[in-house]
Parts: C-alpha cells; sequence; structure tokens
C-alpha cells in the first residue's frame, strides 16, 4: 500500500506533447474548462445553458488542436493517469492558425449559429488589432479539468512552455477574461500590458520579457 508521500509522487503533473490520437479528449475537456469564462459567457449569451456551451466549445476546440498542430505547441498534461489539462501556443508570426477545411467550418455553424459563430468573429477580429507586432511566443489557450484544478497542472504546462520561450529568447504574450488568472501569470513573469472590453467581457493583455527561465520553476511552486 502506497503512503501519502508515495501517492503525492504518483499523481505529480506529466506533461507530453498532445498526440493527435488525444485530440478528441482534449478538445472535451478544453470545452469544460473554458464554459464558464466571462468572454465565453459573453459570445454564446448568458441565457445558453452550459451544456450548449461546451457543445459549442467543443466544436471549435477540436478545429483549433487540428490547425494548430502543424505549427503550433500543442501539450497535454496527465495527473494520475487522466488528461487533466491543455496548452496550446503559437511561435513569433505563428498566429493565426490557418483556417479550418470548409467542411470543418460548416460543421461548426451548424453546432453554434451564425450569432454565436459572427460574435467569436467579432471577438477574435477585435482581440488581433491590440496583439504585439514584435516577434513573440502566444499563449492561445491554457485550460485544466474543472475538477482537477489547484493540483499543480496548469502551472506543469506553463512551466514547460515557458521554458521553451525562454530557450529562444523570446517575449511572450496572452489575453486571459479571468481577473484571477493575473497573480497566477504575474508570478512568471507575465505584465499587464493593457484591458479591452470585449462584447461586455474584460480581458487583460499580458506581456513577459525574455530571459526570465530562471525564476519561473520556484515561481511556480
Amino acid at each position: 500500500m502506497l503512503g501519502p508521500g508515495a501517492r503525492r509522487r504518483a499523481a505529480r503533473p506529466v506533461v507530453d506533447p498532445l498526440e493527435p490520437t488525444a485530440f478528441a479528449e482534449a478538445a472535451a475537456l478544453l470545452a469544460r474548462a473554458f464554459r464558464d469564462n466571462p468572454l465565453n459567457v459573453a459570445v454564446i449569451g448568458a441565457g445558453a445553458s452550459a451544456r450548449r456551451r461546451e457543445r459549442c466549445n467543443a466544436v471549435v476546440m477540436r478545429n483549433l488542436l487540428r490547425v494548430a498542430a502543424g505549427s503550433g505547441v500543442l501539450l497535454g498534461v496527465r495527473y494520475a493517469g487522466v488528461l487533466a489539462g491543455g496548452l496550446v501556443a503559437a511561435p513569433p508570426y505563428g498566429f493565426p492558425f490557418p483556417a479550418p477545411g470548409v467542411g470543418a467550418q460548416l460543421r461548426a455553424l451548424l453546432v453554434q449559429g451564425l450569432r454565436v459563430a459572427a460574435r467569436w468573429r467579432e471577438a477574435f477580429e477585435r482581440l488581433q488589432r491590440r496583439r504585439p507586432i514584435e516577434a513573440h511566443a502566444y499563449l492561445g489557450l491554457l485550460g485544466v479539468e474543472p475538477s482537477l484544478q489547484r493540483r499543480g497542472v496548469g502551472a506543469a504546462a506553463l512551466e514547460a512552455w515557458l521554458a521553451r520561450v525562454d530557450a529562444d529568447g523570446l517575449p511572450a504574450y496572452l489575453e486571459t477574461d479571468r481577473e484571477e488568472n493575473l497573480r497566477f501569470y504575474g508570478r512568471v513573469g507575465f505584465g499587464i500590458v493593457g484591458e479591452i472590453e470585449v462584447l461586455g467581457a474584460r480581458v487583460w493583455c499580458m506581456r513577459r520579457p525574455p530571459a526570465m527561465a530562471v525564476s519561473v520553476a520556484a515561481a511556480l511552486r
């Protein structure tokens, strides 16, 4: 029988590249992770059920993972053998990712409806106009299964990605619509460089200067 220490070691988050065979599972996870985010609710509608928001998210996440696989960074985090988190990032000038195929776009439109699709386009374009023109690594998504949050899953994914970013000597950039995330990202060197209201949701823009590698691991513990 494992003691408490052994059980903790067994449950440490493990970060690996996200393989295409896990895309469906990861899309469902990310759909749940972002379901209640303010921007997600604003786009899909405050009156939409949690199930509808998940359904709308899942089809978008599936398309995103497929198009990001060619040039982006896709990481999955397993906790006690279960996929618990996912990260999608882009290299300098690698975002936006290519558009999905026509069939994938039509499937997303059928699930979301014209109104939601148009509102996502508006949100995307507003955020895209605020992104820096300098070469930077872009953190598009970092999501954790809601029932497995506060176990170091997100921190493990972020640390693994930032190790690559720092090795390349790049600044990093992200947006977040959750105020509680400001401290999480601030601990590893991200600072607020702007705020924008998108469809009624408040979004913070954050930048991290290059060469912060020495502080990442300690800051996330």
